[in-house]
């Protein structure tokens, strides 16, 4: 804990920390907004391809959305 606390002390970890989030919880948030709170498949696979799927809406989303800043940037 000593470690962890004299690492999170220094202006570079603090500024990943703030980081955190955009990049993690975010995604997460966007995850059981749409719906995926627990699977509605069985198997290994079918979970995986229900994963898959809500990682391309989030990418799908995430790009429309730059897509959009970028344009307004230059408006």
């Amino acid at each position: 804990m000593k470690q962890w606390r004299a690492r999170m002390g220094t202006e570079a970890a603090q500024e990943i920390y703030r980081q955190r989030t955009a990049t993690a919880e975010f995604p997460n948030a966007g995850c059981r907004n749409r719906g995926l709170h627990q699977f509605g498949v069985r198997g290994l696979l079918k979970a995986k391809a229900v994963s898959l799927l809500h990682a391309l809406v989030h990418n799908f989303q995430r790009t429309l959305d730059l897509k959009g800043q970028l344009q307004a940037k230059f408006s």
